[in-house]
C-alpha cells in the first residue's frame, strides 16, 4: 500500500525538476550531490530526477540508476523524489519503476505515450495497466507540445478513482484547461503546473503545486511564493511570480533543457555540458540569462545573495 494518501498528499508545493550535471560524458556526482543541497537548503518541496530537463531520455540505465541512487542517498528521506519515465511501451515503463522503488524512489513520472498518438480509450488503458501493476505511485504527465497526446479532461477523471494514480503534471499552458483537469480529477489527485509562468493562477483555481523548471537556478523565490500562497498572501505571490517572468521567457527561447543548465553553470553549480541532439545555450540566450539572474540578486559565478 501505498504511503501517498489522496486525502494528504505528499506531491504539492515546490518540485524541482532537477538537471543532470555532466562531466566528460558522465553523470557528474559531485556536481549533482551540490545541486540536491543546494535544493533543499532553499526549502523546496520536492525533486524530479531522470525527467525531461534532466536529460532522461539520453541517459542509460545504468546512468538513470546512478542518478536516482545519489538524490535518494542525498535526500535521505527530506522530501519526495519523484523519476521520470520517458518510455512507450508498458512493460518499460513498470521495469523502470521496479528499479526505482528499488531505489527508494517516491513515485513515477509517466507522459502520455508519445509519436503513437493513442486515442483516449488507449491512453487510459495504458495508464490503468501500468498502474496497476507499478510498485510506484503514478504522476500523470501531460505535454501534448512533446508527446503529441493530450491527456482530455474526462480521460482523467477516469483515472483519478485509480489507488495508485496520485496526480497529474499538466502542461498544456492553458488556464481554460487546468480548470477542466481540476474539476475532472475531483480531489483525488494532486494536480501540477507543468509551465512555470501559469503556476500560481494554477494554484488559485485548485492545484497543489508546479513541477518547475526555473527552480533549478531560483528555488529560493519559488519557495518564497509558495510561502506566501499558504500564508494568504496573495500579492507577494503574485509579485513574485511577475518577477519571474522574464527569467522564465530566456529560460524557454531554446529547447530545455539548454538555457536551465546554462543558468545553472552560470551560478557556478555545474559543468558547460550537454548531451546531442540537445545543444548548449546561444550567447544571446546567455546575455538574457545574466540580465535575469543579477536583477534577481544573484551572482555571476557564486550562489545567491
Amino acid at each position: 500500500m501505498t504511503e501517498l494518501r489522496k486525502e494528504n498528499p505528499l506531491i504539492q508545493g515546490i518540485n524541482t525538476a532537477l538537471v543532470t550535471p555532466l562531466m566528460r560524458n558522465e553523470v557528474d556526482v559531485g556536481r549533482l550531490r551540490g545541486l540536491v543541497e543546494y535544493q533543499l537548503k532553499a526549502g523546496v518541496d520536492g525533486l524530479v530526477v531522470c525527467a525531461t530537463t534532466g536529460e532522461g531520455s539520453l541517459l542509460t540505465e545504468r546512468e538513470r540508476r546512478q542518478v536516482i541512487d545519489v538524490v535518494v542517498d542525498r535526500v535521505d528521506k527530506r522530501v519526495p523524489v519523484i523519476v521520470g519515465m520517458s518510455y512507450v511501451r508498458i512493460d518499460s515503463v513498470l521495469d523502470a519503476s521496479r528499479v526505482a522503488a528499488d531505489a527508494g524512489a517516491t513515485a513515477c513520472l509517466v507522459p502520455s505515450p508519445a509519436y503513437i498518438k493513442p486515442s483516449q480509450e488507449g491512453i487510459y488503458r495504458y495508464y490503468a495497466a501500468i498502474a496497476d501493476q507499478s510498485p510506484l505511485p503514478i504522476i500523470l504527465y501531460n505535454v501534448p507540445s512533446r508527446t503529441a497526446s493530450d491527456i482530455l479532461p474526462q480521460t482523467v477523471g477516469r483515472l483519478a478513482p485509480h489507488e495508485q494514480i496520485v496526480g497529474i503534471k499538466e502542461a498544456t499552458g492553458s488556464i481554460e484547461r487546468v480548470q477542466g483537469v481540476i474539476a475532472a480529477a475531483a480531489g483525488r489527485l494532486s494536480v501540477l503546473s507543468g509551465d512555470d509562468p501559469i503556476t500560481l493562477s494554477l494554484i488559485a483555481a485548485g492545484g497543489q503545486g508546479v513541477i518547475c523548471t526555473g527552480a533549478n537556478a531560483t528555488p529560493q523565490q519559488w519557495v518564497a511564493l509558495w510561502r506566501a500562497w499558504n500564508n494568504g498572501d496573495l500579492t507577494e505571490a503574485a509579485a513574485i511570480q511577475a518577477s519571474l517572468l522574464r527569467l522564465h521567457h530566456a529560460l524557454f527561447t531554446e529547447s530545455n533543457p539548454g538555457p536551465v543548465k546554462m543558468a545553472v553553470h552560470l551560478l557556478g553549480l555545474i559543468e558547460p555540458e550537454i548531451r546531442l541532439p540537445l545543444t548548449w545555450a546561444q550567447p544571446q540566450t546567455r546575455a538574457l540569462l545574466v540580465e535575469e539572474l543579477e536583477r534577481l540578486g544573484y551572482r555571476i559565478g557564486g550562489a545567491a545573495r
